[in-house]
């Protein structure tokens, strides 16, 4: 069955764009799980591979990149909340995070053997032989379990493996020495006094979809922002986004085969700034008709020596790129909200 996409119309709810002064860990709660998000988004476009089955089960994923990534989010944008915890040497990947999750269970007050079996079933760690691997988590993980467990800090200390500390730690000296990125996040006017900035604020928004104008279905739309400033001075709201990167910075925005396209970042950067856009119109009065513009920038940092940073301006061209692609799979995931997920249909 063909269906049109020009058949729909998507309408954004001006008086429910809100900002929500919420932790992380409710972000990512069940309480937020209806809301669609940017990422999820992914798991509906057949370009990366998605399927409406991968978008009602998204697969769970924790790479190296992504607590790498996660880690210079945290002491970069929220240095008031979060602070890189010196090396305790934590076990690599997947034991280091098993670790981790054993530590949260112990302090809830669960028996050591408890601990490492919801440990392992939640980081997906040998889950069909958690008894034969329990004497190797003891003797790999005790030595870090135990510095953890004595490490105090009055911020919520991050903690890494040695060589991802000494990753991180290269990423965050790169962009603090980095001009261009700090005038981005921490902008000045003309008299040097600090133009107001937001890090990591958590936006939401309702879309009504309408198909053949007859079906309808409302679609709630959740991101977080990095990081945006706002220039009463010159009417300049500027979305900024923080990227990490294993390759050289300089291929990033390359088109055939930078990280902007192939992880359709145009598309985060595109509906990013139209809500933010919106709730600036909705709470400062913000209007292109008497002068208001918008940019979008991003900054990139490798993860790799020499872990060189650079920015980036997002276009106009690539912001409407990316929310003509938005708006297309939207309008997938209401066609199947209306009706279910099993029909089988050919987008055109």
């Amino acid at each position: 069955m063909n269906v049109k996409f020009s058949d729909f119309e998507i309408v954004p709810v001006m008086s429910s764009v809100c900002k929500r002064d919420i932790s992380d860990e409710l972000y990512f709660s069940s309480k937020y799980a209806r809301y669609i998000s940017n990422s999820r988004l992914k798991n509906i476009n057949p370009n990366e591979e998605g399927t409406p089955s991968k978008y009602l089960n998204p697969p769970r994923v924790q790479t190296t990149s992504l607590s790498i990534g996660s880690a210079v989010h945290e002491c970069l944008l929220q240095p008031e909340e979060f602070e890189l915890a010196p090396k305790l040497n934590k076990p690599t990947a997947k034991l280091g995070a098993v670790i981790d999750e054993i530590f949260i269970n112990r302090e809830k007050g669960l028996s050591i053997y408890n601990s490492i079996h919801k440990a392992c079933e939640k980081v997906g760690y040998y889950v069909s032989s958690i008894d034969k691997k329990i004497p190797f988590i003891i003797e790999k993980g005790f030595e870090y379990y135990w510095n953890r467990r004595k490490y105090e800090s009055t911020k919520e200390p991050v903690f890494l493996s040695n060589s991802d500390y000494d990753v991180v730690n290269a990423c965050l000296n790169s962009c603090k020495n980095n001009k261009s990125i700090m005038k981005k996040l921490h902008p000045t006017d003309d008299f040097g006094d600090l133009i107001e900035s937001h890090n990591e604020d958590a936006l939401f928004i309702d879309f009504i979809v309408t198909y053949k104008k007859k079906h309808c279905v409302t679609l709630p739309f959740k991101l977080k922002a990095d990081n945006w400033t706002i220039d009463y001075d010159n009417k300049v709201v500027t979305l900024n986004d923080l990227k990490t990167t294993g390759k050289p910075v300089n291929w990033f925005m390359n088109p055939e085969y930078g990280s902007m396209n192939k992880y359709h970042y145009y598309r985060q950067m595109g509906i990013y700034s139209a809500v933010l856009w919106y709730y600036c119109q909705q709470n400062f009065g913000v209007c292109k008709n008497t002068g208001w513009t918008l940019k979008a920038n991003m900054l990139v940092v490798e993860t790799l020596p020499p872990y060189e940073a650079k920015c980036f301006y997002v276009s106009k061209g690539q912001l409407k790129q990316g929310i003509s692609e938005f708006n297309e799979l939207m309008k997938r995931v209401a066609y199947y909200e209306m009706f279910g997920y099993e029909s089988e249909v050919n987008f055109i």
